[in-house]
């Protein structure tokens, strides 16, 4: 198991729906490692046999899903407040992506980007935002634009619209929903003054007790994501995070992981989020190689196949 399995993972809550598809191993788990989600996700896609599956369990989301947050969350005033508590908690939820808020006076919008490009996880969580804020708004709001980074056909995309009730884009850069700014000033229907008042701190007594080694994984990701492969050193990654190479060198040592491992990760990262979308030329190069023969022995050793092979599984996997 990698260490993202070890180190990432979800809230019992948020995998109830998916209960009956878990691995076995997760049973009894304070939390649900990643690798056991997405094997869950994978395994009822396919028992169900739906390419958008995920996005048929992130319009079931509720507030229970999300344990004391979603409570939290429920009890704001407006959804500006509500979506500050998400971004400052989402962690002790589901600790597998990072997520980015940005807004100026006309629109908003939500970047969500995954440890691993697991399109179920992807579809879940971006359908998840906006099916909270229709039910706590208890309005059918529509955002402006939704973007995928995922290989969507005109099928899937047509029912992705229908819902979201927007353009829907494939093949994009990140996973976005953008939206009217003037959401953010809406109020919540089920706001409790005093639920608010006592939730917070509970909240934020779960996020000391939760910020261990996982805290200090996830800050590495942004890092990870945007550096160039094609020169990454250990002194390079440490110069990215803003600290020195001996510094860097004792975290590794004291998590029990290896810069190789790290490289290693990013790499496979990579290759799932853009196999369908670059050629392997391109892809080489993105996932720092120098010949393609480098590619193609990493992929067989990460998936048993060659890359063509992997892509072609996948299409036939996604309904392509």
């Amino acid at each position: 198991m990698s260490f993202h399995a070890i180190m990432f993972d979800i809230c019992p809550q948020y995998c109830q729906v998916l209960a009956e598809y878990l691995p076995s191993e997760s049973a009894g788990l304070s939390r649900i490692p990643m690798q056991h989600y997405f094997a869950a996700l994978e395994q009822g896609a396919k028992l169900n046999q739906d390419s958008l599956w995920g996005f048929e369990l992130g319009k079931q989301i509720n507030s229970a899903q999300y344990g004391l947050l979603g409570y939290l969350v429920e009890s704001s005033a407006t959804l500006q407040q509500a979506l500050d508590a998400l971004l400052a908690f989402d962690k002790t939820v589901a600790d597998i992506g990072i997520c980015q808020f940005v807004a100026d006076q006309e629109v908003a919008s939500i970047t969500w980007q995954p440890y691993e490009n697991n399109q179920h996880a992807i579809l879940r969580n971006m359908t998840a935002w906006v099916a909270m804020v229709r039910h706590m708004t208890g309005q059918e709001l529509s955002p402006r634009r939704v973007e995928f980074n995922l290989v969507l056909t005109h099928s899937q995309r047509a029912r992705l619209s229908s819902w979201y009730g927007c353009e829907v884009i494939a093949n994009a850069t990140s996973n976005t929903i953008h939206f009217a700014a003037e959401l953010l000033n809406m109020p919540i229907l089920t706001r409790n003054e005093l639920v608010n008042a006592n939730l917070y701190p509970a909240i934020k007594d779960l996020q000391r007790a939760y910020e261990s080694n996982q805290s200090w994984f996830a800050k590495l990701q942004p890092s990870l994501h945007r550096c160039d492969l094609q020169d990454m050193s250990l002194s390079g990654l440490a110069q990215l995070l803003g600290t020195s190479t001996r510094t860097l060198q004792r975290q590794l040592k004291y998590h029990g992981v290896s810069f190789s491992q790290l490289l290693e990760q990013e790499r496979k990262r990579r290759f799932t989020q853009f196999c369908q979308v670059l050629h392997k030329q391109a892809l080489s190069e993105l996932l720092g190689y120098a010949e393609q023969a480098s590619l193609n022995r990493a992929v067989k050793r990460w998936y048993g196949v060659s890359p063509s092979e992997y892509v072609r599984q996948q299409q036939k996997r996604e309904g392509h």
